[in-house]
């Protein structure tokens, strides 16, 4: 059903169609089996919640079936009674079974399914609509503090209201960062995938250099794939392997959203990118100082 409402689509397992419905289809032994599911999005200013409300109804159809049924008022309907529901963290892309109140929580078998085949292009139309449901866009920054020549700067630097894009492993929670020379006529066509911790960790005394110790990233050529450097602690090349293999999972299309977002970046360091109208996030950027007052920036202390 995805490929033929979109045929750009072939490869992934979900849809979006009007009336905010989100649409996982599996294979069946006699056609398909659809989770219909009504996204739902806190549209309260204040609440800064990462997660999307999905009121879902299962289907069974044949592999002809019309999706424009689903746009039907008597379909539309059933949403008032018929649902199981579920949350899904739009920076983690965890989905969890939502029973509260007495709902009835998405089914084991759809949980499954679905956390299987979310990637980031799925998370981010939905941090979109999140954005959307505060009245809010995402200001891109093309002025940055000094720095050296060779530096590269993070997407999250110049987009700091941008999607989180979390990974969640047995060592804890870990932000990937994509960074990016913008050198003017620079054509090394290469990115670094950096992978820090999500919270800060307990301190330690330290046994390496602190340049060294937390570093865990992957240089790549964009246009490939092949992997240049990988720079980690030796006793971190488990975990590095891990967060690389998840977020390559994630980002199916890896080296078309490099690219893009590389352009995107020698464009605003150029100065040619210019900032879309609206009320900015007033979320604190990652490498801002903490509003705390620590003096630390605010991805090693609240963030």
């Amino acid at each position: 059903m995805t490929s033929a409402a979109n045929p750009a689509a072939a490869d992934r397992s979900w849809a979006l169609f009007p009336h905010s419905l989100l649409v996982f289809e599996r294979a069946g032994a006699e056609g398909l089996h659809l989770l219909v599911s009504m996204v739902d999005v806190c549209t309260t200013p204040a609440c800064d919640c990462r997660a999307i409300g999905l009121r879902a109804i299962a289907l069974d159809v044949d592999v002809d079936f019309d999706p424009t049924h689903l746009s039907s008022d008597a379909f539309l309907a059933r949403f008032d009674s018929e649902t199981m529901e579920a949350r899904l963290d739009i920076d983690t892309g965890s989905v969890e079974p939502d029973d509260y109140d007495g709902r009835v929580p998405l089914s084991a078998e759809w949980v499954q399914h679905v956390q299987a085949h979310i990637d980031g292009e799925l998370l981010d139309v939905l941090h979109e609509q999140w954005l959307v449901s505060k009245d809010m866009k995402s200001v891109p920054k093309d002025a940055w503090g000094p720095r050296q020549p060779d530096d590269l700067i993070g997407w999250y630097e110049a987009h700091p209201s941008d999607r989180s894009d979390i990974y969640l492993d047995d060592n804890g929670a870990f932000i990937a960062e994509d960074l990016f020379c913008v050198k003017p006529n620079c054509t090394c066509d290469e990115a670094v995938i950096a992978f820090e911790p999500a919270k800060p960790a307990k301190p330690t005394k330290p046994t390496k250099p602190a340049s060294e110790q937390d570093v865990r990233s992957i240089r790549i050529r964009i246009s490939t794939l092949d992997v240049i450097e990988r720079r980690v602690a030796a006793h971190d090349a488990a975990l590095l392997d891990r967060l690389w293999a998840a977020f390559t999972v994630r980002h199916r299309h890896l080296a078309v959203r490099l690219s893009e977002r590389n352009r995107q970046m020698v464009e605003l360091a150029s100065g040619r990118g210019r900032a879309a109208p609206g009320r900015p996030l007033s979320r604190t950027g990652r490498n801002e100082s903490c509003p705390c007052g620590s003096g630390k920036k605010y991805k090693r202390c609240c963030g």
